[in-house]
Order: C-alpha cells, then sequence, then structure tokens
C-alpha cells in the first residue's frame, strides 16, 4: 500500500477546489491506498513567521505543533499532491507559508557546500490548481520556477502540474471533464 499527503488550501467547502478533493480521495481510497489530507485553512495553520519562530528556523524547530504532524505526514508519502486556486498568477500566500515554515532545514533539505540539497525522497508530485485566467498566463511559474526550485529543492520529485482554467466561465462539462481527467493520473 502506498501513502499520498494532499496539501489542501482552500477556505470555502463548497468551491470546485473542495470537489477536486473529494475526487482525488475518492480516487486514492478505490486504491486501497492510504491518504492523508493536510487541509491549511481547515487545519488553522498559520503562514506567517512570528519572530520567536523565526529565531529557531536555522536549528530547524519549531513551535507550531501542527508543522509537527506535517512533517510525520510528509516523512511517510509516496506521493504528494497539491490542491490550491492561483491568486495573482501564483500559489496563495498560505501555500508561501507551508513552505516556509514546514520545509525546514534538516526536514526539508540541507545546504552542502553552500548549495541547497533535498532531504526528502517523494517519487511522485501532482499540483492541481483551479484559476479565471488561462493557463499559459502563469504557466511560467509554475513550470520554472515553483516545480524546480521550490518543490525540487526539497526532494519532490517527477511533479506534474494540471490546471482547470474559467472558474468562472468554465462550463459544467468543462469540470467534469477535468475531474474525471485527475482521477485518471491516480
Amino acid at each position: 500500500m502506498s501513502k499520498t499527503t494532499v496539501v489542501y488550501a482552500h477556505p470555502y467547502e463548497k468551491s470546485f477546489n473542495h470537489g477536486i478533493l473529494e475526487t482525488v480521495k475518492a480516487a486514492i481510497a478505490a486504491k486501497g491506498d492510504e491518504v492523508d489530507v493536510l487541509d491549511l485553512y481547515a487545519d488553522g495553520f498559520n503562514p506567517v513567521y512570528q519572530p520567536q519562530e523565526l529565531a529557531m528556523f536555522s536549528r530547524g524547530e519549531y513551535l507550531d505543533p501542527l508543522i509537527g504532524r506535517y512533517h510525520e505526514s510528509l516523512r511517510g508519502a509516496d506521493r504528494v499532491i497539491f490542491i490550491f486556486p492561483v491568486w495573482w498568477n501564483e500559489a496563495p500566500a498560505i501555500v508561501k507559508g507551508f513552505f516556509d515554515k514546514v520545509m525546514l532545514p534538516g526536514f526539508g533539505y540541507k545546504v552542502v557546500d553552500g548549495a541547497m540539497k533535498p532531504v526528502l525522497d517523494i517519487a511522485q508530485t501532482l499540483v492541481i490548481t483551479t484559476s479565471e485566467a488561462p493557463t499559459e498566463l502563469f504557466a511560467p511559474y509554475f513550470r520554472d520556477y515553483f516545480i524546480p526550485m521550490t518543490l525540487g529543492t526539497v526532494g519532490m520529485r517527477n511533479a506534474r502540474w494540471l490546471n482547470c482554467p474559467g472558474m468562472t466561465s468554465g462550463t459544467a462539462d468543462d469540470r467534469r471533464a477535468f475531474l474525471a481527467t485527475v482521477a485518471s493520473l491516480l
């Protein structure tokens, strides 16, 4: 049995992002695999560093007990799936804060001869996003930055990005087809 950790970041439980989350959970469960959802908003994750937390950063330490839970989930994962909307052409602030506060030295990466080297060993990573704007407008952010520089730096390998554009202008058929594509990738 393999384990998937899902990092979910959307505050509204009736959003299409939530529908994606439910599709992902059902597809993984249908295969008999384990899934652990890190629901950043529902968990009350605070993406903002406080001075006392930042003082602990270089030692790879943390105050927030959620970070320990997130570490435990990610350590045992074969695959990580991110689900979030694209806001202002990139990941929401809470996702950036997830990397800032969870991917600590010694957990997500280590510095060797002045270069960052991954510590995690995640075999497969899937980033699923939704947007209003066409995918091509922010593809460079995901293709050239987020996947190689953020995910790759911490050892989230073989990353693939899938976006569903036109959230308010798309049709129900478009959304159903997107969910079918998501399910087929799992």
